[in-house]
């Protein structure tokens, strides 16, 4: 058995679920920090310890964190400057205040592509995963490494209506896509072999939203059209409605930057074959 227990913080989530599973097959302990036990009741089952907490109250975090060699943190925050803040930014800082405290000395977190780039920061998310990586890498007495993904396969699912995939922008840049449970993958090899540092990981596509929705359809055995929104349309319900605000600035991010990383890496520093969007949609159905 590996050495130490792993808590993993956003464990209910796609990457934290998956990283789960690895761990525990890889020989680690585990405990899964979840806010309601219930949510937690899969990965009991699989063998995972339970810790009920919240990242953004810190006293929940103490009993979450005792005994444990090292903490994955794959949270993800709702939409909106303040969810983003309060679980991104503070949430991630508790975690690692916490960790500091126990005498955790292993903090791996899963970030995101292009995290700091200056274009990026009206996206709340991005911008407070920046600030976090900021503290993350200032922080001396704890070993830590950055995972920095491309987009989630798993996105495309979300813009999808029947056989039509409404994709707002142009989106001509070329962009890099990656599944969750290989980010999760990565994060398992960063603790099994003490992988350290800030790594930009992507799977092998890179292509716009349209070849990816191609790729997709041809996995699917069924071809997907794609219809492209202008992105003035959000403008007006963006002003109240703040998950379409944050798409919107997201989207035109990707509309001017692209989103494109080097696939060598998740291959080569973590021995991870990632998945093809082909394979990927012929395992999710």
């Amino acid at each position: 058995m590996n050495e130490g227990k792993i808590l993993v913080a956003g464990a209910s989530g796609r990457v934290g679920g998956a990283a789960v599973e690895g761990l525990l097959e890889a020989g680690f302990e585990v405990r899964a920090l979840v806010r309601r036990a219930e949510k937690g009741e899969r990965l009991r089952i699989l063998g995972a310890e339970l810790a009920v907490g919240d990242v953004t109250e810190p006293r929940t975090l103490v009993p979450a964190a005792e005994g444990c060699s090292g903490i994955l943190s794959a949270l993800g925050a709702g939409p909106g400057r303040g969810a983003s803040e309060a679980i991104e930014y503070e949430g991630n800082l508790n975690l690692l205040s916490t960790a500091r405290s126990a005498g955790v000395r292993r903090f791996v977190y899963s970030s995101a592509l292009l995290a700091d780039h200056p274009l990026a920061q009206k996206v709340g998310s991005l911008r407070e995963k920046a600030r976090f990586e900021r503290e993350l890498l200032a922080t001396e007495d704890v070993s830590s490494t950055i995972l920095r993904p491309a987009i989630f396969m798993e996105t495309l699912r979300m813009m999808l209506r029947g056989s039509v995939a409404f994709v707002p922008g142009r989106q001509r840049q070329p962009l890099s896509w990656i599944a969750a449970r290989d980010i999760a993958r990565a994060a398992v090899q960063a603790f099994k072999r003490d992988i350290a540092g800030r790594y930009e990981i992507s799977g092998p596509d890179t292509t716009t939203f349209d070849g990816a929705f191609e790729r997709l359809g041809r996995g699917r055995g069924r071809r997907i059209r794609t219809l492209h929104l202008p992105l003035i349309a959000m403008r007006v319900p963006g002003r109240v409605v703040p998950y379409v605000r944050e798409l919107a600035h997201m989207m035109a991010f990707f509309d001017v930057v692209g989103y494109a990383a080097d696939p060598s890496t998740l291959r080569d520093t973590f021995g991870v074959r990632a998945l093809t969007i082909e394979e990927w949609a012929g395992r999710t159905g």
